[in-house]
């Protein structure tokens, strides 16, 4: 049996809706089984009002259709037309969206364009989490900074529970001034952040060595904009300036196609079998071709702030996963000669 009757394996072209912010479940705020169980009843009623509304329904936007929010309407806000979401921050409340939809491996991606100007203390996310007690999850993370100074790019992958994966890089291009595209390509056999269409990092199913993998729990796909000051910017240093807010966000240009695991039935064999194995080859990037691993290559000796590898004082003993999902590779002399970029000069953050 399958919710609402949808085919288990689906392409969504559309953004998904708000739910409490990742700021609230920082705070415990939320409990992770009561999100979990206000998701589940969304998704229902979502079934419900479909069936009931018929011919009705088609006629709403994306948005209003198959999402819905639980922020008010100050904080979070659609186009016209419900094809574009902004998220708002301010003294009042942080903001956020999340899918009712949960995916057991697959391509997800969004277009986001976030604030100028100062933005230091603030967090703005793209990311998938499980809800669950050991939980697995997936992040894009935006790192607000002072006026004149780029936003950082964290990116971090949990499993079972298990985190702390952190790394940072500076972006070839100013993320206030124009939607781009944020892409996670989660697959059996890697997980592949991406910019634009350019990899930024990997990270490799290393089971074999004891490493725990997000492979076996559905994850939901959420974003949010909170008050990460205590953190964020310089170690905490820099803290939030209230006197610019509100702050923004927006997005757009949703899109994934993965395997769906229904609330009710959570059902992963179909998604974990090989039987998905001819679908995800397609949907996704399991590895990097050569153009590919000298893009990252380059995003790592010229945009990397900060890797949880190269991290001694927090981690005297390395992670035995490192060296395989490391960005600086063997590449042969024929790639090594190979000029395929044509970004700016990663000392140039003048523009922004």
């Amino acid at each position: 049996m399958e919710l609402c009757n949808r085919k288990q394996w689906r392409s969504v072209g559309v953004l998904e809706a708000a739910r409490p912010s990742q700021y609230l479940l920082r705070l415990r705020l939320v409990s992770l089984p009561l999100l979990a169980a206000l998701l589940l009843l969304a998704g229902i009623a979502d079934c419900t009002q479909e069936d009931t509304a018929g011919g009705r329904a088609k006629e709403q936007s994306t948005f209003r259709r198959y999402f819905w929010s639980t922020a008010d309407a100050d904080h979070y806000k659609l186009s016209e037309d419900g094809e574009v979401a902004e998220l708002v921050l301010d003294r009042i409340a942080a903001s956020g969206f999340a899918s009712h939809t949960r995916y057991l491996f697959g391509r997800i991606s969004i277009e986001m364009k976030l604030h100028p100007g100062d933005s230091a203390g603030t967090v703005t996310t793209f990311y998938t989490s499980s809800l669950s007690g050991k939980h697995d999850e997936l992040d894009f993370e935006f790192l607000g900074n002072e006026f004149g100074k780029p936003y950082v790019l964290q990116t971090n992958v949990y499993a079972a529970g298990v985190g702390d994966r952190e790394q940072r890089i500076k972006l070839w291009f100013d993320p206030t001034a124009g939607f781009h595209t944020y892409t996670i390509h989660w697959s059996k056999k890697s997980i592949i952040f991406m910019v634009d269409e350019t990899p930024i990092r990997i990270y490799k199913n290393n089971e074999d060595l004891g490493v725990p993998y997000p492979g076996q729990q559905p994850m939901s796909v959420f974003a949010s904009m909170w008050n990460g000051e205590d953190w964020a910017t310089q170690s905490g240093a820099i803290k939030l300036n209230w006197d610019k807010s509100p702050f923004k966000a927006s997005y757009r240009h949703y899109d994934v196609e993965g395997c769906e695991v229904p609330w009710y039935k959570g059902e992963v064999t179909p998604c974990i079998s090989r039987k998905s194995d001819a679908f995800l080859k397609k949907a996704t990037i399991q590895d990097l071709n050569d153009e590919q691993l000298i893009q990252l290559q380059w995003v790592t000796e010229n945009m990397l702030v900060y890797d949880y590898c190269a991290d001694v004082y927090r981690y005297p003993k390395p992670h035995p996963e490192c060296r395989r999902n490391s960005g600086i590779q063997d590449l042969s002399p024929d790639l090594e000669s190979i000029d395929a970029l044509f970004y700016l000069d990663p000392s140039d953050t003048s523009s922004w």
